[in-house]
């Protein structure tokens, strides 16, 4: 598993700005990954975005270690993307390589390092991420291995533990907020943005306030007014969020780089909730200041999502310990996919070797035909190699597969 690196930043060490400023441009997607595969160096490639962390997940073979590599990656985004991507700096990213990369991995799709422990999404997203670098023909082999196994780790945590049986998102955390405020002032309901965050928090909202009036507010109309059409919403430009409109309450979830509600916009829409599901934050923080409104932002959003940590932490133990179980089996399997080369070169060596030999007492003799060789080689080959095989198993797994090719060196007629 020493191949495997992990690049990027994630809500442990890098603010939300930081993480929403290392994304890729979601348009070209596809494109970007493949040039940053080349650029790199790297063998295989997968991009992971959630909203708390923008990581990439690499199958390695070069002699960077992962600083040097991350500085190679962070060069790489800025000339890619002229400019719109950028790495934080490099302390404050996250560099991982070998089983901590798995690790790290399974705890990511299993719900277990989210913000939001046990969130339902996660694991949604990171299929997604993966079914992205495939179709990019970006992800090999090695990544298929490591990211299939994080798929069985997170399928055992949700049927083995009670975290998939009470799930937490970004948006359940914030349902009681909301709900609380539908009770306390009837007035509509605005929804900024089309993406799939602002297309949960209608499904929120529908769900809390089915009859509730709802309008949508989005740069482009198409997309804007299709999602409205789907919860019976009403689209209107984002440009018209200034004009107020009596809300109850203002739920933000765009990709915009700076914030869409300004102190300025705030003061028209008060009083209001302002629920800011964007990333990096949709609202200034300095409407807090604002008289009439309140703001649950992921910061807010954090702090409860601790206590609910500290309410699981039997269940978090439990599937822990899975994790730790996949990680056995993860080793296992990368062990025996770099043995069958290994098995299939001795097999070659063994026959090669028993040919020689046994035409030499051939030619001695005079009394074995040439196809009695050819057989009695193969036998001998394929019993000869089993020996070996178990001494290479064990070695490998207690020390590194170099010893392999140390071996197959030594073995060479």
């Amino acid at each position: 598993m020493r191949r495997y690196v992990l690049l990027g930043c994630n809500h442990t060490g890098a603010g939300l700005e930081e993480i929403g400023r290392a994304r890729l441009p979601e348009e070209e997607l596809p494109t970007l990954l493949r040039a940053l595969k080349l650029r790199l160096g790297v063998q295989e490639l997968v991009y992971v975005s959630t909203c708390h962390r923008t990581e990439w997940y690499l199958a390695y073979d070069g002699e960077l270690c992962p600083g040097r590599l991350t500085m190679a990656l962070g060069m790489a985004l800025e000339a890619e993307t002229r400019g719109a991507s950028v790495l934080p700096q490099v302390d404050r990213c996250l560099m991982l390589h070998g089983g901590e990369v798995a690790r790290h991995l399974f705890r990511v799709a299993s719900a277990l390092d989210a913000l939001m422990l046990g969130e339902s999404q996660v694991l949604g997203q990171v299929k997604g991420a993966f079914r992205m670098a495939t179709d990019a023909g970006v992800a090999g082999p090695r990544l298929t291995t490591l990211f299939t196994q994080a798929f069985r780790t997170a399928k055992r945590v949700r049927t083995e533990t009670m975290l998939s049986r009470r799930p937490v998102s970004l948006v359940s955390l914030a349902e009681r907020s909301l709900r609380a405020r539908f009770e306390a002032c009837p007035g509509p309901v605005a929804v900024v943005g089309a993406g799939e965050m602002a297309n949960q928090a209608l499904e929120l909202v529908r769900k809390l306030a089915p009859e509730r009036a709802v309008t949508l507010f989005n740069r482009t109309r198409d997309r804007g007014s299709s999602l409205a059409a789907k919860y019976a919403a009403t689209y209107r430009p984002l440009g018209e969020l200034d004009d107020g409109g009596g809300f109850a309450a203002v739920i933000a979830a765009t990709s915009s780089e700076l914030p869409v509600i300004t102190p300025e916009v705030a003061r028209r829409l008060a009083p209001a909730l302002l629920l800011d599901f964007g990333l990096p934050p949709n609202v200034s923080g300095e409407c807090r200041a604002v008289d009439g409104i309140e703001v649950v932002d992921q910061t807010v959003l954090r702090g409860e999502a601790e206590a609910n940590r500290s309410a699981r932490a039997e269940e978090l133990s439990k599937s822990e310990l899975i994790v730790e179980e996949q990680l056995q089996e993860l080793s296992y399997e990368v062990m025996e996919h770099e043995l069958s080369p290994v098995a299939r070169r001795l097999v070659t060596t063994f026959r090669d070797l028993a040919r020689v030999e046994l035409a030499r007492v051939a030619a001695d003799s005079g009394t074995l035909p040439a196809d009695a060789i050819e057989e009695a080689a193969e036998r001998l080959s394929q019993r000869l190699v089993r020996v070996p095989m178990r001494g290479l198993r064990e070695v490998a797994w207690h020390h590194s597969t170099d010893v392999l090719n140390t071996f197959l060196d030594a073995v060479q007629p």
